[in-house]
């Protein structure tokens, strides 16, 4: 039961509901979220510049008559450097091959082509594979979780993902693996664990959305490329030393890799453009499915996420990793989060900054966002029978996520 105290600032009776104190009236207890400030003009510019640009895009997307995807200089800039990278390692491979065949008698020219295509064969496509510990959800041991997975999709018009996967983190995500590049779901089952039913309807659709959306960052030219340019600046990148060779080495590649390190940085800031939109677009998604106030609940509980580090650190300290541990008091914690709690973490999220090397645009930002634009009611609406049912299916994986977070946890503390 709620008590009262006094604030120090404006002394105005306070709210103790068991979460940390703040004042609705003077703002007392709200801090901006930790940053490290630029320590020089041009981070200082840097920044300014990456919060008039949160802003604008805030400003177009409350204001656009309709959420999707479209054609933007960034995306059309962001995939022609993909297509010069890729003919640019095809360049490489065909010259090298010429220079060993032509000047075969040649062992400087056979050189010179070797290091050709070898430079080719690392920027060279790959693709993303599983990884070795990835927890698969089978979709005949998780039938209520897959049957909400194909809802959604029929509803967005996407194919459910081919692939499902939870882990340990407050997060989830999309992504593609495998020539195939079939679509793979990474659920967080902390994070589930703590959303009501709606709210997991808002997380599907968000990570399908993006599948709908088709964003650049995702598309296998745009990723393929942007790993052959961070190999190609890898191998020309001087290491640390003091050797001949080193210097020789610096002389010869440094002048040579500036370039590549300037195309790498405009790829990069292109696709955190593209990225911080392809959210909004998502959001978009999430509530035309799940509907708004579940959309905004769902951006809500994400704030929450310091909370769930808190519990996790405790169970650390008290050497408890059963089955029984995390997640109950995680469940019991998410129950327990209270209007003024959420409030308190909206405020907070205010305080954050837009930046230029993100690629999610500010929590409050998105919040702003669904709750400006006209509401939309849920098209897909997860029972309560349903949501307990996906909760025993994934039941046994709670153990084995326990203690992936306990050994985190304790890695942090002592490295």
């Amino acid at each position: 039961m709620s008590t009262s105290s006094i604030c120090p600032k404006c002394a105005q009776p306070l709210v103790v509901d068991g979460w940390p104190s703040w004042c609705e009236s003077c703002g007392w207890g709200i801090e901006a979220p930790p940053q490290q400030p630029p320590t020089t003009r041009l981070g200082q510019l840097v920044r300014a510049a990456g919060v008039r640009a949160g802003a604008r895009e805030e400003q177009r997307v409350v204001t656009a008559k309709e959420l999707r995807p479209r054609l933007t200089w960034s995306k059309v800039a962001a995939y022609a450097i993909a297509v010069l990278v890729h003919l640019l390692a095809l360049l490489l491979a065909v010259a090298g091959v010429a220079l060993i065949l032509k000047a075969y008698d040649n062992p400087f020219a056979d050189v010179a082509g070797l290091m050709l295509v070898v430079t080719a064969w690392l920027m060279r496509p790959r693709f993303a594979a599983l990884e070795k510990d990835a927890i698969v959800v089978a979709a005949d041991s998780t039938q209520e979780l897959h049957a909400l997975l194909t809802e959604v999709a029929e509803v967005l018009d996407v194919r459910p993902p081919g692939i499902v996967v939870v882990d340990h983190r407050w997060n989830a995500s999309v992504g593609k693996v495998g020539w195939r590049q079939r679509d793979v779901l990474t659920i967080g089952l902390p994070l589930l664990t703590a959303l009501a039913p709606a709210e997991r309807v808002a997380l599907v659709a968000h990570e399908l959305g993006h599948i709908r959306n088709g964003d650049a960052r995702r598309n296998l030219v745009v990723a393929t490329a942007l790993n052959g340019l961070v190999e190609l600046y890898a191998l020309l990148r001087p290491e640390a030393g003091e050797t001949v060779f080193h210097w020789i080495h610096v002389a010869f590649f440094w002048p040579l890799s500036r370039p590549v390190l300037g195309l790498l940085y405009l790829e990069v800031h292109l696709l955190f453009r593209d990225s911080r939109r392809a959210e909004y677009l998502a959001d978009a998604r999430e509530a035309e499915v799940a509907g708004t106030p579940a959309a905004v609940s769902l951006a809500e509980i994400v704030l929450i996420g310091p909370a769930f580090d808190a519990i996790v650190a405790r169970n650390v300290h008290r050497a408890r990793c059963g089955d029984s541990t995390v997640f109950a008091d995680l469940g019991a914690t998410a129950a327990n989060v209270t209007p003024r709690e959420r409030e308190r973490r909206r405020r907070i999220a205010r305080l954050e900054d837009s930046r230029l090397d993100e690629t999610h645009p500010p929590t409050a930002s998105r919040i702003t966002v669904l709750e400006s634009r006209p509401p939309s009611a849920a098209r897909v609406v997860l029972g309560a029978d349903e949501s307990g049912r996906i909760d025993e299916e994934l039941a046994r994986y709670r153990k084995q996520i326990s203690e992936r977070l306990i050994d985190d946890q304790r890695d942090r503390l002592f490295y």
